[in-house]
């Protein structure tokens, strides 16, 4: 990854690392039968996003993903992010994973080698853009169970100074 990267490349790696988000979520939706639909009171239990799930699969209708905290973020559109969080979501239900912290810690994990499946290495500031999105933010709340405010910010602060300075300003900026 370059050391140094212009706003040019952060927009051309969001655009990149939103249209691998957004291809596998319609692969997903193709898969599934089902897509998804922004909302507010998507489930925030896992026992809840099962039934979420199952109800999606049984009547056809989207899955209700969190718009929650979607205006600075790693993609280049609150729209990818929420692509992002159904591929997310329908990983939990597919692979059996709460959402407890080592769950969510191997689900990062899993996201991480289906990016680098479809081809981006650690050379690419999109990996390191999704690392700190998925691995950094699974940290962030394990230590904190808070939420990341400021998604961007915190994932180009992981980048910058590594994680666990990038923690650390997240915290600061919680306080």
């Amino acid at each position: 990854m370059p050391e140094n990267f212009t706003p040019t490349d952060l927009t051309a790696a969001q655009k990149r690392l939103s249209d691998w988000a957004m291809e596998q979520a319609n692969r997903t939706e193709q898969r599934l039968l089902f897509g998804w639909a922004p909302a507010h009171d998507a489930p925030n239990r896992y026992k809840d996003l099962c039934e979420a799930f199952w109800l999606s699969h049984k009547e056809g209708r989207p899955l209700p993903v969190s718009d929650e905290n979607t205006s600075s973020v790693v993609f280049g559109s609150p729209d990818a992010n929420m692509a992002y969080r159904y591929l997310h979501d329908v990983g939990h239900v597919e692979m059996g994973l709460s959402f407890s912290s080592p769950d969510e810690y191997d689900l990062a994990r899993w996201q991480m080698r289906r990016f680098e499946r479809a081809g981006f290495s650690r050379d690419d500031l999109e990996w390191h853009l999704l690392q700190a999105d998925a691995l950094g933010q699974v940290v962030y709340y394990a230590l904190t169970k808070q939420y990341v405010l400021d998604q961007l910010q915190f994932a180009l602060d992981c980048i910058r100074h590594g994680l666990p300075t990038g923690l650390h300003l997240e915290m600061e900026r919680h306080r």
